[in-house]
C-alpha cells in the first residue's frame, strides 16, 4: 500500500459542510458511533468498515439453479472516490451453492464474526508506512448493505407478509388485497406526516372516506431490538431451521433468529445496522413504472386483479372494469401509452448513446420486435459500478 492510501484518515480530515453528505462520515450514524464510542473514534486510523452480500447464479441465468454468495467489506476511511473502487473492496468469503443458505448463513459468517469481534476488542499491530511507525489498529463493522431479500437473512427478521418492515414491527397498517392477495402498504403513510397536513383528511385519492387521526408508530432504536432478540431463545440451524419458529411469529413479529451480528460489542449502539442498496431501489421502482406504462404483457401492474381492488379502496371510475356480455375489459389507463408512443420510446432508448465508461449499453437490451426491455438488473449493475469508479 502506498504512503497516499495509507493515511486512512480522509474521513476526518475532510471539509464538512452544515446539511450537506459527501461521505457516510457526515452521517447521523456516524457521528453517533463517535460519541457512543470515542476511544474508538479518537484514532483516526481505526478501520470503518461496511459489509456487502448477494447472491447470484455464477453459470448465467440460463443454466441450472445456482446461488453463489460472495461477502465483501469496505473501508469507509479512504474518500468517496476510492472506498467504492475494486481495489479497495476486500472478498472476505464465498458462500457457495447449489443453493440460497436462507437463515443458516449465520454458520458461514462465523468466521468473519470472530475476527471482527477480536479487531474491535484487542485490535490487530499494523505498520504505517505513512508516519514509519507500528500502531494498534482498531476496526468496527458500520452496517451492512444489502436487497431487501438478503436484508431477512441478515438481520433475523422475516421480509415477508405484512409485518415486513422490521421498526413498526406490530404497529404499521398493512393489508393483504382480497383478490391479488398480496401484502400492500397503500395509504400507510399519513401517518407519519405533519398533523395538519392535507393528504390526512383527502378522502378521494386515498382510501375512501377515510380521515388519518394516528400518529407514527415509535421507532424501536437497536437497544430496544436487542433486547426484544434476546428474549428469544437459539435456533439450531440445519435441515430443520426453517420449521422453527418463535411464539407469535407473524402475529406481534418476524423474527426467525437472533442474528450473529447482535454478538459484535457494538452492535446494538449502531444507530443504523442496516441499509437497503440503491441498485435494487432503482431498478424494481423503474421496472414496474415502466412496464406499466408501456403496457408490457406479464410484467404491468395494471392488471384485473389490481382494478379489482382499486374499485373496493379506491374511488376512481375511469380505472373499474366494464362488463361485455361474457366477458370483462379493462378499460386503457389515462398513464398508459399509445402504441405509437411506445415505438417512439423504444426507438428513443435504440439509439441512445453515453460517454465512453459513462453506462452500460442500453440499446442492445432494447428488442424492437417485442418492444421489450431485457436485463435490466445487468445493465444497472455496470451503470452503478461505473458510475462509482468516477
Amino acid at each position: 500500500m502506498s504512503p497516499r492510501t495509507a493515511k486512512c484518515t480522509w474521513h476526518q480530515s475532510h471539509d464538512t459542510v452544515d446539511g450537506v453528505m459527501v461521505h457516510p462520515s457526515d452521517s447521523e450514524a456516524w457521528k453517533h458511533f463517535n460519541s457512543v464510542h470515542p476511544p474508538f473514534s479518537a484514532e483516526s486510523r481505526n478501520v470503518r468498515l461496511g459489509l456487502y452480500t448477494d447472491g447470484f447464479n455464477p453459470f448465467g441465468s440460463f443454466a441450472a439453479p445456482y446461488s453463489c454468495w460472495p461477502v465483501i467489506l469496505t473501508v469507509y476511511n479512504l474518500p468517496p472516490g476510492m472506498c467504492m473502487r475494486m481495489e479497495f473492496m476486500f472478498l472476505s468469503m464465498v458462500i457457495p451453492g447449489p443453493s440460497s443458505l436462507g437463515q443458516n448463513i449465520d454458520v458461514c459468517l462465523r468466521p468473519l464474526i470472530d475476527e471482527l469481534a477480536q479487531l474491535w476488542s484487542s485490535g490487530a499491530l499494523t505498520y504505517n508506512i505513512s508516519r514509519k511507525q507500528n500502531f494498534l489498529i482498531r476496526a468496527a463493522l458500520m452496517w451492512i448493505i444489502n436487497d431487501f431479500p438478503a436484508y431477512g437473512m441478515l438481520s433475523g427478521w422475516s421480509t415477508h407478509g405484512k409485518l415486513a418492515y422490521p421498526y413498526c414491527i406490530e404497529n404499521n397498517k398493512a393489508f393483504t388485497l382480497t383478490n391479488g392477495g398480496k401484502a400492500s402498504f397503500f395509504d400507510c403513510h399519513c401517518c407519519f406526516l405533519s398533523y395538519n397536513h392535507r393528504y390526512r383528511k383527502n378522502i378521494k385519492d386515498f382510501f375512501v372516506g377515510k380521515v388519518e387521526k394516528d400518529v407514527a408508530p415509535p421507532r424501536l432504536s437497536s437497544e430496544e431490538l436487542h433486547d426484544v432478540v434476546s428474549e428469544y431463545g437459539d435456533i439450531v440451524f440445519g435441515l430443520q431451521s426453517s420449521k422453527q419458529k418463535f411464539h407469535g411469529f407473524g402475529l406481534t413479529h418476524c423474527w426467525v433468529k437472533r442474528s450473529i451480528f447482535w454478538e459484535l460489542p457494538y452492535w446494538k449502539t449502531n444507530l443504523l445496522c442496516h441499509n437497503l442498496d440503491v441498485m435494487h431501489i432503482e431498478k424494481n421502482v423503474f421496472e414496474n413504472i415502466f412496464n406499466t406504462i408501456m403496457d408490457v404483457k406479464g410484467k404491468t401492474k395494471d392488471n384485473i386483479k389490481a382494478r379489482l381492488d382499486e374499485a373496493l379502496f379506491y374511488n376512481c371510475k375511469n380505472m373499474e372494469l366494464v362488463c361485455e356480455e361474457s366477458r370483462v375489459a379493462k378499460l386503457r389507463a389515462s398513464f398508459v401509452l399509445q402504441k405509437n408512443a411506445q415505438l417512439l420510446v423504444y426507438k428513443w432508448l435504440k439509439s441512445l448513446r453515453f460517454l465512453d465508461g459513462r453506462a452500460s449499453n442500453i440499446s442492445r437490451l432494447v428488442n424492437m420486435e417485442e418492444c421489450r426491455l431485457y436485463g435490466m438488473r445487468v445493465m444497472t449493475a455496470t451503470c452503478l459500478c461505473k458510475h462509482s469508479s468516477h
